[in-house]
């Protein structure tokens, strides 16, 4: 980021390359967790499509990809919602793996989502509503990485018998 700032760039590419490749980590992610054939198909076309949607964006607009890309974190969270959605739905008759996680991981992204979409529509509020804005999201991160440190502890941390 350093580096960006001193050679006049934005973060806007990173951030770009960020949800690309969360959402590519994340579903292939909730593939592996996911047993049912149908979903699986699901999983793996809406992440090809998906892919090739953003890569003709960019191949015919490149400097959307040095912009805030609203079409692109939209769909790139929503994907990782609808599959998260998939395993909280599976999980409903069988073991509870990774539940906190999907649900801090649905909170979050719906969230933030809706502040990245009104994120380009705050430009003519005053500052410190936008401050509020991006603090409510940080917040909601930190309430994701709880969410992700609770399952741990709960499913996968060593527990010792004093």
């Amino acid at each position: 980021m350093e580096l960006l700032y001193q050679l006049g760039m934005t973060n806007l590419i990173i951030v770009n390359i960020y949800f690309i490749g969360q959402m590519i980590l994340l579903g292939i992610f909730y593939n592996s967790l996911i047993k049912v054939r149908s979903q699986k198909i699901f999983i793996k076309t809406s992440l090809a499509i998906a892919l090739l949607v953003l890569a003709i964006q960019f191949y015919r607009t490149p400097s959307e990809f040095l912009k805030f890309n609203l079409f692109e974190i939209t769909i790139t969270n929503l994907l990782i919602v609808i599959f998260a959605l998939f395993h909280l739905y599976n999980m409903l008759t069988g073991d509870k793996i990774y539940y906190y996680t999907s649900i801090g991981l649905v909170f979050y992204l719906l969230a933030s989502t809706v502040f990245y979409l009104i994120g380009n529509l705050s430009i003519g509020l005053s500052d410190d509503l936008k401050l509020l804005t991006w603090m409510i999201n940080n917040f909601l991160i930190l309430g994701l990485q709880f969410f992700i440190l609770y399952d741990w502890i709960k499913n996968f941390s060593k527990k010792t018998v004093f």
